[in-house]
């Protein structure tokens, strides 16, 4: 009998203990369901950890620590190569010479030093000044349109405008540019006065020789 009653005794108290832990877990997921529905559940049943972002500034911070003049000592600037040596062949048959006594003339011998020249830029695209190595000296026109060797490089009597015309280049005065003054050698060798100039015309039109350089 005692054994009976204890066994029955036993039984009903795990029956409790079942309900009570089903009754425990059933408030928990109606919990957690209520609390997920309204958005509010709680950080513990979610994995999900927030960062944030980097603090991004600028400029950045210098590392330089010394003046930057001193930074350029050991700078090399380069400067863009706009000489051009070359021999000016004109289609009169003759090579543009700058000498020192005679001014600019025409020679046929190609040999000769003083028609190994270098075009110098400007400052604009186009605009040259037409140097003669053995003299140090440039090709200038007067008022009255004549050539001349020019010791002046700063001198405006000195720059030309490059210009193709055909498969030639032609030198046109800047400072003359309004009347139509080119560079040009007569068929005798001589130089042809800025008003005798034409476009078109074969004395104007000079062809680059490269080849000696």
């Amino acid at each position: 009998m005692n054994c009976e009653k204890e066994t029955s005794v036993s039984s009903s108290s795990d029956d409790d203990s079942d309900e009570l832990d089903e009754s425990v877990e059933t408030q928990s997921l109606s919990r957690e369901k209520r609390q997920i529905e309204c958005g509010c559940k709680s950080n513990t049943y979610s994995n999900v950890q927030r960062t944030r972002k980097p603090r991004i500034s600028w400029p950045p911070p210098s590392t330089s620590s010394g003046n930057w003049r001193g930074d350029l000592r050991h700078i090399h600037f380069g400067r863009p190569n706009y000489e051009q040596k070359m021999q000016l062949y004109c289609r009169t048959g003759y090579h543009l010479g700058i000498y020192h006594y005679k001014g600019v003339l025409g020679t046929r011998d190609e040999n000769d030093l003083h028609t190994m020249l270098e075009l110098v830029s400007a400052g604009f695209p186009g605009h040259v000044r037409i140097r003669g190595i053995a003299t140090n000296t440039f090709v200038g026109m007067d008022k009255k349109g004549r050539l001349y060797s020019e010791v002046d490089v700063n001198e405006e009597n000195t720059v030309f405008i490059e210009s193709l015309q055909g498969s030639y280049n032609v030198y046109l005065s800047r400072k003359y540019a309004h009347l139509g003054w080119y560079i040009g050698i007569k068929k005798s060798g001589k130089f042809k006065r800025g008003p005798k100039t034409a476009y078109g015309q074969k004395a104007i039109q000079f062809l680059p020789r490269r080849h000696r350089f």
